[in-house]
């Protein structure tokens, strides 16, 4: 008679490697949230940057606690995120290079200053554009369409500060873009950020169950 063989065993010399999404932090992304592997909802709003430059600093002082007074009135975990986009002027150089070759003589000193500037900035590396966003965490079954009526309202909250103070709940294109910030900020700056769900494995497509 013939015995079956037992199955073979899975060693460690036969196992597959990791795959990206044992480590990857996002299981889904639709309707403008981010679903976590832990269950975690994540949603938010991106904020335009603000200057203080032309404020007093009683107008600065009130500012801030307004909203800090915002962010009290939470009542879900959050979050204030500021992430750095390099930008690529080699086009805004050449140009000014065109602009000082043909530029009236009177004038070639104020560009050829203003060129050095900008080279100056560019070898240190201080051409960084900043992202903002106020990102919120939930829980449960209902947390997407909780998130998206909440965030308007945050959104209103926010805009009360200031005529000045502008703040969007955030797309599926925003995460996209954050994202790509975050784990290709080497290429974020001459690179288009991916308009497709390019990092989301798809076996974790199809909703936040």
């Amino acid at each position: 008679m013939f015995r079956k063989s037992p199955a073979p065993v899975a060693t460690s010399a036969t196992a597959p490697p990791p795959a990206a999404q044992d480590w990857l932090p996002i299981r889904d992304l639709h309707d403008g949230c981010l679903i976590r592997p832990d269950g975690g909802v994540v949603g938010g709003l991106t904020i335009a940057p603000f200057s203080l430059q032309l404020k007093s600093a009683r107008e600065v002082e009130t500012l801030v606690r307004a909203f800090q007074v915002a962010l009290n009135g939470l009542t879900v975990p959050w979050q204030v995120l500021s992430i750095g986009r390099p930008m690529d002027l080699d086009a805004y150089l050449e140009s000014l290079d065109r602009q000082l070759m043909e530029s009236d003589p009177r004038r070639k000193p104020l560009l050829r200053e203003y060129l050095r500037w900008v080279s100056n900035m560019v070898r240190s590396g201080s051409t960084v554009e900043r992202r903002y966003y106020l990102l919120l965490t939930r829980h449960g079954p209902d947390a997407v369409s909780e998130h998206r009526e909440h965030l308007r309202a945050v959104a209103e909250d926010l805009a009360r500060i200031s005529t000045g103070f502008r703040s969007v709940p955030m797309t599926d294109a925003d995460w996209r873009e954050l994202l790509f910030l975050a784990f290709h900020a080497d290429q974020s700056s001459i690179e288009r950020v991916p308009t497709d769900r390019v990092g989301i494995p798809s076996r974790y497509e199809g909703g936040a169950s």
